[in-house]
């Protein structure tokens, strides 16, 4: 799920886009741009050097809307906002792709599930959820200070879900040391996950 953002931090960020404070865009950008770029990733029909790209336009189309005051607080969480913005962006790019004959697509599974589902913004909620998720398991195993033997168990362990007793044998740790790497990891992706709000 994409983040509660603190209503003093959009009231920051909307100053920033006329002019003020850089560092509470920075913090912004840091908590939203894994997620959205995870989120892009994950649904495939944006080619990966391009998601860069695509973060960035969302965050112009931000700015441009906090400069114009359309965001209003007390229609909904901004986290749905956001997510109609990232929703309605890809849809733009797809169009404008089929227009140009690229031959870019919509993935299938998404097609039928938007289909499905009779309030987008929760599927773009779910699809956002499940990004911020992942980009939480990534930024624990690849920037902190675990070490090597510990961040394979873990992906062996619990990302492909392979046995305990082959993992613990595998990288010389114990079955109950292998469960206690899990508990430890997982609270700290929790840490992460809390980091980005409800």
């Amino acid at each position: 799920m994409i983040p509660d953002t603190p209503k003093t931090l959009l009231r920051k960020i909307a100053e920033y886009a006329n002019g003020d404070d850089a560092a509470e865009w920075a913090r912004f950008v840091e908590l939203y741009a894994p997620v959205i770029r995870q989120f892009i990733g994950a649904r495939g029909d944006v080619a990966p050097a391009d998601v860069d790209d695509v973060v960035q336009e969302i965050f112009v189309r931000l700015v441009t809307v906090l400069r114009a005051g359309t965001y209003r607080p007390e229609k909904g969480r901004f986290r749905a906002y956001l997510g109609t913005m990232v929703r309605r962006l890809l849809i733009d790019r797809h169009r404008r792709a089929l227009a140009r004959g690229t031959g870019e697509t919509v993935p299938a599974d998404d097609v039928e599930l938007l289909a499905e589902t009779p309030d987008a913004a929760a599927y773009v909620d779910m699809r956002l959820r499940e990004a911020r998720h992942a980009a939480a398991v990534e930024h624990v195993l690849a920037r902190t200070m675990l070490d090597a033997r510990t961040v394979a168990a873990y992906r062996e362990y619990v990302l492909a879900e392979r046995p305990a007793a082959e993992v613990a044998e595998r990288h010389g740790l114990t079955p109950n040391a292998l469960r206690q790497i899990k508990f430890r990891i997982n609270r700290m992706i929790a840490a992460v996950e809390a980091a980005y709000g409800e």
